[in-house]
């Protein structure tokens, strides 16, 4: 093979290998994720995880004094709401670079996706090289 392939396709693998980490680190930052907010003057509080589950509620026991159930029900969607668009918006701030942006709100219905997928973990060079005709016989 020549050498001027051979560097070619060795700062090619460097390539891959430093945006294979960026994405490693990425999904890493995007697994974090998370977000609160809060509804009904601060009586109600729901967190949400990166795909727009509900993790966490708390409600203040003055709630039930307070607000009746379909006022308390419509708290709790409306703070997750709340959250789940916080979460969409993290999520868009970190992909921004790598990632046309979709709908509004994608992220937090339709989670993450897998980044690590995107590049395989192993790189065989021996099959590229046999592909473009550049392994040695």
């Amino acid at each position: 093979m020549r050498a001027e392939y051979q560097a070619h396709i060795d700062q090619l693998l460097g390539q891959y290998r430093e945006q294979r980490d960026r994405l490693k680190g990425l999904q890493e930052r995007l697994e974090g994720i998370e977000a609160s907010a809060e509804a009904a003057d601060g009586m109600v509080r729901v967190t949400v995880d990166r795909q727009g589950r509900l993790t966490a509620l708390e409600l203040d026991p003055r709630v039930y004094r307070k607000l009746a159930s379909s006022e308390l029900s419509e708290a709790v969607l409306e703070a997750s709401r709340d959250a789940s668009s916080k979460v969409a918006e993290e999520i868009s701030q970190a992909m921004q670079d790598l990632v046309p942006s979709g709908p509004s709100g994608e992220g937090a219905t339709g989670g993450i996706p897998d980044l690590g997928k995107l590049l395989p973990e192993k790189f065989d060079m021996d099959s590229i090289r046999e592909h473009y005709g550049l392994l040695g016989k």
